[in-house]
């Protein structure tokens, strides 16, 4: 499994922005349609409404940096999470 890069992600924001099909995509990056779809949502870019904001072409725009930023702050986040306090002093007491 190929993990994105972020010259990778600037590549498909520059197919993305020149309105390539998602098929052309995967194929000149060499990774799965699964994966840019994946890509293009965590990438996406809002305003400060929270709506999501349309790029020349009518589509959802997509930002590199946005969703690298993103990737980065889901693999701190991932892995196993501490147990709360209050059910570690609960099992302690029975």
């Amino acid at each position: 499994m190929k993990m994105l890069t972020l010259e990778d992600r600037k590549e498909l924001e520059r197919m993305w922005s020149e309105d390539a099909a998602p098929v052309k995509v995967a194929v000149a990056l060499e990774i799965s349609l699964c994966t840019v779809y994946a890509e293009l949502k965590r990438g996406q870019t809002t305003d400060g409404e929270g709506e999501v904001v349309l790029d020349k072409n009518f589509r959802p725009a997509y930002s590199a940096e946005r969703g690298q930023t993103v990737y980065q702050r889901n693999l701190r986040n991932r892995g196993r999470r501490p147990k709360r306090v209050v059910e570690q002093k609960e099992a302690k007491q029975a």
